[in-house]
This record gives structure tokens, sequence and C-alpha cells, in this order.
């Protein structure tokens, strides 16, 4: 018995852990998964920013905190995210060949596209676009 609550205080403490982290950074950005609504939200007057990323890509992730920023700052720009690996057909119907790639709309058109985590890029055309 004593040998079991050893072992198990060690998983429990790692479990917490792990679970505060994701809640502390959990997005505040949208996730679209369907290609239905993606086209229904892009199909707006206002400037929308979409990231295309990939949970395994290092780049995805370290840039993640710069979109949550400027989620805050830009509030009449739209931002969505889509998981290329979940959303396959989204990231087929428009050419997403590197993650993260940035696409931008406005009335569903596709204005530009960002590829790289390129935080000046992305600031530069967001104040271009919006």
């Amino acid at each position: 018995m004593l040998l079991q609550s050893r072992l198990t205080r060690p998983v429990l403490s790692s479990l917490r852990a792990t679970k505060a982290t994701a809640l502390r950074f959990q997005s505040t950005i949208k996730e679209v998964e369907n290609l239905q609504k993606f086209r229904e939200l892009i199909d707006s007057p206002k400037l929308t920013i979409t990231d295309f990323y990939a949970t395994w890509c290092g780049p995805c992730k370290a840039i993640s905190p710069v979109l949550e920023k400027f989620n805050q700052e830009y509030t009449d720009v739209q931002f969505l995210k889509v998981d290329v690996d979940q959303a396959q057909d989204i990231a087929m119907e428009y050419g997403i060949t590197a993650m993260p790639t940035f696409v931008l709309f406005k009335d569903n058109d596709a204005l530009g596209k960002i590829v790289g985590a390129n935080p000046s890029a992305l600031k530069k055309a967001i104040e271009e676009y919006k």
C-alpha cells in the first residue's frame, strides 16, 4: 500500500500541472472544423485573419500568444483558427502547404497570405486591410 501511494502522488501532481497548463493557454480565438461554417464566417465585411496551424508545429505554438494579443487589441478584426489535421478539407480548399499560414479575408475574398510565424508582417497586414 505504501508503494502504491508513492507512485500515485507524482502521477496526480503531473496530471494537475498538465491540466493547469492547458487551462492557462486555452485560446480565445474561434476554432473552425467545418468547411461550410468556415465559408459563412469569412463572408463578412470585417477583416478575417485565419491561422492555419498544426498542434505539432513549433512555430505555430510560438506565435499563438501573439495572435491572442492581436485578438484582444484588434476588436474590429475577426480571428479564426483551423487545425490542418482536423480540417483537411478547409486546408486543401485554400492551398495550405506550410504551417503556420495566415490567410486574410474580407467579404469572402482572399486578400493575401502570410507563410511562417512573422508577427511584424501579420501586424502590418492587419493595419493595411482592417
